[in-house]
């Protein structure tokens, strides 16, 4: 018997018995390498004493300890963890959303409060958990090679969506099927988010590439959402995409000119769109302090209402309330009627919420999961951020509501999707890669 096949014959046995306690079996591969690699080194040490082989082969499988507390410390290091902070946050989110929704229903008068709206969000609500759920127990590492299908699945839903759809107020952005109906922008958003993080980053690319993918991933998706008259939605992308765009290039300047395309391109088609951004909601913010009670009704109600609402709140709603009251009218309206501590229990959330998904980010090693809770993540963000500086004034009532506690169907299950692959990504974030430090550590120990 060779040298080599005596090492690899006697080494099986320990190392099948090391990761036989590691339930993370795709890294028993690697595992395994890791640990030849130290076992052959011990060998040539004991060879170089005087040993014999097969001496130097069983002195090393001594050294390196007894197998099963090895593996159960590897299979201690790399076991799926829970990130409990957030799906608490969530949670609280949920509960905090239920109880406004329950009480917009409960004291609106006409259509509103005969419409269903808790059943519905109930309904809404445990399906999107049962899908959080599903996407939390995935490997999220297996959606990575089908990145570029989503990108074009939602480039392409969009298109069909933007010339094919039942035009809604000027806009086409709804897809109808059977008995139900789904928010494509939304929908859209979502699946070019998740192909964007598994492609290849723009730091690996040369100027022709950069610039294709910028055209191809930044301006096409842009042009499509303003295209269908939704330039809330394109503004929101295009954050994504810079934010993208900055975490992914290699110098800052390059992200900066990139991103400077990307947003000087936006804000040409929201000032030659008729529904744009800029044409109806921004001029209307922009002037709201010196027209209260024409452009700018809508803030000023809401800091009056803000201001009426006491330290405990008054109850039900405002005799005026802020229009949608269940979607981006919600938040002052809830203020209101649960009063300051409840609002700044809700603010509290959020900053909670926000510090979260930075440090999570932050500390994930892996290149991949790092990215995708970065772009899954500003999405959240810029809504949170967005709904409540507009009820104080500093930011535009264009139809952004709060995550998780505003209603919304299709908004609502794509949001606890989103939550699904994080989470996802937390659980495995000590499984993806044994790295060389922790083995070391592991056997030093």
């Amino acid at each position: 018997m060779s040298k080599d096949n005596g090492n690899r014959s006697d080494f099986s046995q320990f190392l099948d018995s090391v990761c036989g306690h590691v339930r993370a079996k795709q890294l028993h591969p690697e595992i395994k390498d890791e640990l030849t690699g130290h076992l052959e080194e011990l060998v040539e040490e004991y060879i170089a004493e005087g040993k014999t082989e097969q001496e130097a082969i069983d002195a090393a499988i001594s050294r390196m300890g007894e197998p099963h507390l090895i593996g159960r410390e590897l299979d201690r290091t790399h076991r799926p963890r829970t990130d409990w902070v957030m799906l608490l946050l969530i949670l609280l989110f949920t509960g905090i959303g239920l109880l406004a929704i329950y009480n917009v229903q409960t004291y609106a008068s006409g259509s509103l409060g005969n419409s269903q709206l808790l059943e519905r969000k109930i309904v809404f609500t445990v399906i999107g958990i049962a899908m959080m759920c599903a996407l939390w127990a995935i490997d999220y590492q297996r959606i990575k090679k089908y990145s570029e299908y989503f990108f074009v699945a939602g480039l392409l839903l969009m298109a069909w969506v933007s010339q094919f759809a039942w035009q809604v107020n000027g806009q086409r952005t709804w897809l109808v099927v059977g008995s139900f109906s789904f928010y494509v922008p939304t929908v859209a958003i979502f699946a070019m988010i998740v192909g964007m993080a598994g492609i290849k980053p723009l730091k690996d690319r040369n100027w022709k590439e950069s610039l294709l993918l910028i055209a191809y991933r930044g301006i096409v998706p842009i042009y499509l959402l303003m295209e269908m008259k939704t330039a809330t939605m394109a503004a929101i992308y295009t954050v994504i995409f810079v934010v993208y765009l900055c975490l992914t290039s290699r110098f800052w300047w390059q992200a900066a000119a990139f991103a400077a395309g990307c947003v000087l391109f936006a804000g040409f088609m929201a000032i030659n769109s008729p529904y744009g951004f800029v044409t109806r909601r921004a001029l209307n913010f922009l002037n709201h302090w010196d027209d209260p009670r024409g452009s700018g009704y809508v803030i000023n109600l809401s800091l009056d209402i803000l201001r009426s609402a006491g330290w405990w709140g008054k109850g039900g709603l405002p005799k005026i309330i802020v229009p949608f009251p269940q979607s981006e009218g919600l938040l002052p309206n809830f203020i209101y009627a649960f009063g300051w501590a409840g609002g700044v229990i809700v603010i509290m959330l959020i900053v909670g919420f926000i510090g979260k998904i930075v440090i999570t980010s932050i500390h994930l090693k892996d290149a991949y999961g790092k990215l995708l809770v970065a772009v899954l993540g500003s999405w959240f963000i810029i809504q949170f951020i967005w709904t409540v500086a507009m009820i104080f004034g500093y930011a535009p009532f264009v139809g952004i509501s709060l995550p998780f506690i505003s209603y919304g169907g299709t908004e609502q299950l794509i949001q606890f999707a989103a939550i699904g692959l994080m989470l996802g990504v937390y659980r495995r974030r000590n499984r993806i890669a044994a790295s060389r430090d922790q083995s070391e550590e592991i056997l030093a120990n």
